[in-house]
Parts: C-alpha cells; structure tokens; sequence
C-alpha cells in the first residue's frame, strides 16, 4: 500500500519529537516502555491476563494464544493499554510495543471501529512504517554505514532482528550508500 505523499518524512520528525522529549540520544535506541509511560499508555505482559483469568501455561489453549499473540491494544473509551507477549525475544518484543506504539501516535482509532478494510489496511501500513522509525531512525540507520559499524554490533546495539535492520538499512538508503563506500 502506498503511504500519503511526506508521510515518511513525518514519521522522521514524529520520532525525532518523542526522542528529543524523552532525552534520548541519537545513538541509543528508544526504551518502547518509556515511551509508553510518556504517553500514559499502560504497559501488561500476556500472562498478568491470562493467569489471573484461572489459565496455566501448560494449558494447551494459552499456549496457543502465546503463539499466536504478539501485542495488542485495548481500549477503555479512547483510553489505551497494551498488553504483549512476555515471551518474546527482547528485539521483538521491542518491535510489538512500537507497533502499537505507533498506531497510539497516529491517534488510530480501534480495529472494531467500523472502518472499511481499504482505511484499516492503511493504518497498519502506517503504524509499520511508523514503528520502523521508532526502531531505528534514517540518521541512525546512515551513521551504522558511515562509521562501519557491523551488522552484529548494530543489532545488539539498536536492539534489532536481523530483519529489521537490513530493512530499515535498505528503505532509508543506507545500504545504498554502504555499497558506494566499499
């Protein structure tokens, strides 16, 4: 899905805010869990629902939910809460929280909101991309080719998948520039 004409450059100046506000440095990457509390979003992990509800890890039905769940945003009115799975390697785990991160930003409303597919496809074209900045800026993505740092130490540092990382190299044209340098 094609995204609206400069929104991938609002995305850049979104995040470059929120970092500035929360005094995060250009090169860390961005706490999602301090960006949650920033935003008054509350913050659960999978299993403060499921055993309280009486469900046991063991059970086959929450393993299935444990499988099938990455995070999710309930709202109370326009309220928002997240709750992730507390399973989830910590690169993806960071990946879930800005995802729904982002769709709080661009003040989503609820999936059950009534929308037609084609706007709540859009939404989460928007809240991918927007939670791919989140996870590693264009500058940041350029500064990991210009000071050759390696893909390995990017990844620790910037708390990335391998994925995650050759994409946001490849759509900011990092990768571009790290083949002209070599």
């Amino acid at each position: 899905m094609t995204l609206a004409r400069g929104f991938k450059t609002g995305c850049e100046r979104t995040v470059s805010a929120l970092r500035e506000e929360l005094g995060v440095d250009d090169d860390e990457p961005l706490d999602m869990h301090v960006a949650a509390d920033h935003l008054e979003i509350p913050v659960r992990p999978l299993a403060e629902l499921l055993i309280p509800a009486g469900g046991h890890r063991t059970d086959p039905h929450v393993d299935e939910i444990y499988r099938k769940v990455s995070a999710f945003t309930v709202f109370k009115g326009w309220q928002r809460s997240i709750v992730y799975n507390d399973e989830h390697a910590p690169p993806r785990h960071r990946s879930n929280l800005a995802h729904e991160l982002s769709h709080a930003l661009l003040q989503h409303p609820p999936r059950d909101h009534g929308l037609p597919a084609e706007q709540a496809q859009r939404h989460e074209a928007e809240a991918a991309w927007l939670s791919g900045v989140m996870m590693l800026t264009a500058d940041q993505a350029r500064r990991i080719v210009t000071c050759g740092m390696s893909r390995a130490v990017a990844e620790a540092r910037f708390q990335l998948s391998t994925e995650m990382l050759r994409f946001r190299l490849n759509v900011t044209g990092a990768a571009r520039l790290a083949a002209r340098t070599v």
